[in-house]
């Protein structure tokens, strides 16, 4: 097809890889991935999963906080900012209000169009008040936000660039940004993302070919919540080290259900088990793949 040559003439893959080759991208410390968890995690929930981890020698890398500043009294997000310093790991936090909590209709509809869009903000007002959540954030210790809105994440690094915001601060494109070809994740990588997640369900050749795109970390989902799946994959997780590295990858989602509550110790106990389940194959099935286990921030 002549649109292929139209593709690989403006620097994009002409078509996704047969054969994908092992991607050359680092973290870096020269390390290929980083586990991270995702979810309504505490500070009790972050030091009990490290705890849990660390008899295996496997680290925790990255907290990712889907609920939110917005969502948490001032105390609790300063516990849970003192607790990831303190065990080196990587804190994000959700940027608030996003479309789920105002009055906005979308996110009643039943439309898959509807529903695609109800985490995007509405007005200029609840995008000022998205940059306020960022600030106080930022003022109580944050330093790593998941941005759902790309109206947002370029307002963000213009602030960033700027020296309002600080020069460290790192931005993460959510996948409810629906990022699933090599062209989109260019794209928020240009906006301002330091990390891309990616949609779920793309196979391993789909990844390969978004990493010929675009240098930047992409976040990749090993497991799914059941309202987004349910799905494990498995022997998939070494060649999507392989082939898109350097990458986060997010592990553990299939044994939540996504409340604002925060993993019981049965959960906690599930995510552990899943995350060092897919440790053991990567170690088995691509071993010169090693963890990059320096902060970033």
């Amino acid at each position: 097809m002549r649109s292929l040559d139209w593709l690989d003439r403006i620097g994009l893959p002409p078509g996704d890889p047969a054969q994908p080759a092992t991607s050359t991208g680092r973290f870096a410390d020269g390390g290929w991935y980083k586990w991270e968890v995702a979810g309504a995690l505490d500070a009790a929930s972050v030091r009990r999963l490290t705890e849990l981890l660390a008899p295996h020698g496997v680290r925790l890398h990255q907290a990712t906080n889907t609920v939110g500043t917005m969502r948490y009294l001032d105390a609790e997000v300063v516990d849970l900012v003192q607790t990831c310093r303190e065990l080196g790991v990587q804190l994000r936090m959700a940027v608030g209000p996003r479309g789920l909590f105002d009055i906005g209709g979308q996110k009643l509809a039943a439309g898959p169009v509807a529903a695609a869009s109800a985490y995007r903000l509405r007005g200029t007002d609840q995008l000022a008040q998205a940059v306020e959540d960022v600030a106080h954030a930022v003022d109580l210790g944050v330093r790593g936000f998941l941005v759902f809105d790309e109206g947002l994440l370029t307002v963000l690094d213009r602030l960033r660039a700027d020296g309002v915001l600080p020069a460290e601060l790192r931005l993460k494109a959510s996948s409810n940004m629906g990022a699933g070809n090599p062209a989109h994740a260019r794209l928020l990588a240009q906006l301002g993302a330091d990390s891309v997640n990616l949609q779920r369900d793309l196979d391993v050749r789909m990844l390969a070919a978004v990493r010929a795109a675009t240098d930047v970390a992409l976040d990749l989902h090993t497991d799914n919540p059941p309202g987004t799946g349910g799905f494990v994959r498995g022997y998939d997780v070494p060649q999507m080290v392989r082939v898109a590295a350097p990458v986060y990858l997010k592990t553990g989602n299939a044994a939540q259900d996504f409340s604002d509550e925060p993993p019981s110790p049965r959960q906690l106990a599930a995510i552990t088990h899943q995350l060092l389940l897919d440790q053991q194959l990567v170690t088995r099935l691509e071993p010169s793949a090693t963890p990059s286990d320096q902060p970033e921030f």
